[in-house]
This record gives C-alpha cells, sequence and structure tokens, in this order.
C-alpha cells in the first residue's frame, strides 16, 4: 500500500506541475492512470500509470498560436515513466520503466484556406535519450545477473521457436537502450469566426531507432548485441485523431476524443508479434475543467512495457487522463 500511495502522489505531482505551468506540447503522450488487463496469466496487472511530464527551458507555443503567428517551439527535458502495479507481490517492484529525453517541437501555422473556416498545422518533434528499468538480471533468467557468461549462454540457447513470454524474468530482467523518436503530425481544425476550434483531424507518423550511444554521443545505457537481435533495432508508428466539441447547458464544453494508433517493430525475434494496435474513446465532460478526461481503450498485439513486448494478444483498459494540449482560441485572422 505504501508504494500504491507513493507512486499515485508522483502521479498527481508529476500532473500538477505540467497543469500549474500551462505549457503547451501538440505532440506526445498524455499523462494517465489506468486499470489494464493482463496479457498473460503469469500475472494480473492492478493499474497503470503515465505521468510523462516535460520542463521546458522554452516554450511560446501558446502565446504564438494566440497571435496567429506561423512558428512556434519548444524545448524541453521529457520524464516518461511507466509503472505497473501487479496484484501479487510487489517487492521487489516489478520491472518498471524510466525515460528520459532532451526534446524540441516545431509547430507551424500553413496558409488559409479560402473558406476561412479551417486552420492547418504542421508539426514535428524530437527527442532523444534513455529507455530502461533499473534491473540487474539476466533478461530470460532470474537466477543469472546480466552481462555474465552464464546468461550470454541462455541467450545462445534462444532460437527462433523459444517462448520468450514463458522464460522472461519478470522481477529483475534487465532491458537497457537509448532511443531516439522523431513524429511528424499535421492537423486541421475547424473554427468558429472567432478562430474558437469546434473539431479537428490529425495524423501523425512516427520513427524510433534504437541506438548505443546515449545522444548519439555517450558510450553508456545502450543495449546489448543478444538483446537488440530480440527486440529490434527500428519502429515505425502511424496515428489518426478526431476531436470534435459541443456546446451544452450554455457555457460548457463537450469534447470526445477517438485515437487509431498502430506500432511495427522491424525484425524482432520470431517470437514476438511485430504489430500493435490501439483504439482509443476519451471523453472530457467536466466543467471548467478542459483537460481532464475519461478513456476507454482496446489494444491488440505486443505489449508496450519494457521487455513486456515479448507478450502478446489482447488487453482493454479505462481510467483518467490529462491532456497536454487542450483547445483553446487560436487567435483572431488577421
Amino acid at each position: 500500500m505504501k508504494l500504491i500511495a507513493t507512486t499515485l502522489l508522483l502521479f498527481f505531482s508529476f500532473c500538477g506541475y505540467a497543469q500549474f505551468t500551462a505549457q503547451y506540447f501538440p505532440i506526445g503522450e498524455e499523462p494517465n492512470i489506468r486499470w489494464m488487463s493482463s496479457y498473460t496469466s503469469q500475472e494480473a496487472i492492478l493499474f497503470e500509470a503515465n505521468p510523462t511530464v516535460r520542463f521546458s527551458f522554452f516554450n511560446n507555443i501558446a502565446d504564438t498560436l494566440r497571435k496567429k503567428d506561423h512558428h512556434s517551439e519548444t524545448w524541453y527535458v521529457a520524464v516518461r515513466p511507466q509503472l505497473r502495479m501487479y496484484t501479487d507481490n510487489s517487492l521487489p517492484v516489478k520491472t518498471p520503466s524510466y525515460r528520459v529525453f532532451f526534446g524540441t517541437q516545431h509547430m507551424f501555422l500553413l496558409p488559409d484556406r479560402p473558406s476561412q473556416d479551417k486552420m492547418e498545422f504542421m508539426s514535428f518533434s524530437v527527442e532523444s535519450g534513455h529507455y530502461s528499468n533499473g534491473q540487474s538480471g539476466c533478461a530470460f533468467s532470474k537466477d543469472v545477473q546480466d552481462e555474465t557468461p552464464a546468461c550470454e549462454s541462455i541467450y545462445r540457447s534462444i532460437t527462433s521457436e523459444t517462448d520468450l513470454s514463458e522464460i522472461l524474468n519478470r522481477e529483475t530482467g534487465n532491458f537497457s537502450t537509448n532511443m531516439t523518436e522523431v513524429i511528424l503530425d499535421y492537423r486541421n481544425y475547424e473554427v468558429t469566426q472567432d478562430n474558437t476550434p469546434i473539431a479537428m483531424n490529425a495524423y501523425k507518423f512516427g520513427y524510433t531507432l534504437f541506438h548505443n550511444r546515449f545522444l548519439f554521443l555517450g558510450n553508456f545505457g545502450g543495449h546489448s548485441d543478444q538483446d537488440i537481435r530480440i527486440y529490434g533495432r527500428h519502429r515505425l508508428m502511424v496515428g489518426y485523431e478526431r476531436m470534435d466539441i459541443w456546446k451544452w447547458k450554455k457555457e460548457n464544453d463537450f469534447r470526445i476524443s477517438f485515437k487509431q494508433q498502430f506500432e511495427f517493430i522491424a525484425d524482432p525475434h520470431q517470437h514476438v508479434n511485430p504489430f500493435r494496435s490501439e483504439s482509443m474513446i476519451t471523453v472530457y465532460p467536466i466543467p471548467g475543467s478542459p483537460a481532464v478526461g475519461f478513456l476507454l481503450s482496446y489494444i491488440y498485439g505486443h505489449d508496450n512495457y519494457n521487455y513486456r513486448f515479448v507478450d502478446s494478444g489482447h488487453q482493454i483498459s479505462f481510467g483518467v487522463t490529462w491532456d497536454q494540449f487542450p483547445p483553446f482560441p487560436l487567435g483572431r485572422r488577421k
């Protein structure tokens, strides 16, 4: 219970920081906390928390959009931990995920359409840093340490027929890599005469590279040759979002969002399902709190929790989320 309380405290502290500073990020995962079903009978998930937070060195996105300037940007450090609590004994804590990146995002306002009822933007983000779970055990044996001859022998025994999900060390198995992620995002807003958004369509495309050197410079925190052959060096992502806003009870907005995202791992181990799909519906019904939403999602394919990508199947989840780029008036047209 102490660990649950600590996790929740950290989560809401991170979310509170992001809300208090009112810094907007058009691209990125929203903080959320949710119940999730499990891929495997070996463990049952109690909840998952994603307390994503970005600490900006510079961020002029909100001010620039309100002035209708053509280019806005932000430079920041992103902390994107992923924490799962399981229903069984949580000591030691089961392989959490730690992701820390240096990043930048740039958003460009495209020329007006003749109809004057849409505003279009093209954005991109680049984040590079470290992704690991802070464990020291061999990934596929809880009886030996990582980077030892015994662990290397276990890796050599893995064949194309090995069920990696069955032999995964879920208690102390090490996962570590450096990575760089690039995302392109195109979105168009349907707007009122005062440029208040009432609907949005967004399309995004992403590429992730796992590499050894931190920021392509520091020789630490990278993956082993054995691991990269299992989880692949390249990942591709494509996503779509539709958002609609309706007025109700005079001044209050009701917002609903549908997201569909696909991920593909290039050339992983034969046991790994390279495909992942997540369909999510989120509603934002609370007056005066446009960033607080309630989500329901369905997932098919590989897991996205460090080395548990060797697990695959169907998963459902529901919970609470905080939007890091809620709609606001985008400035009057010139």
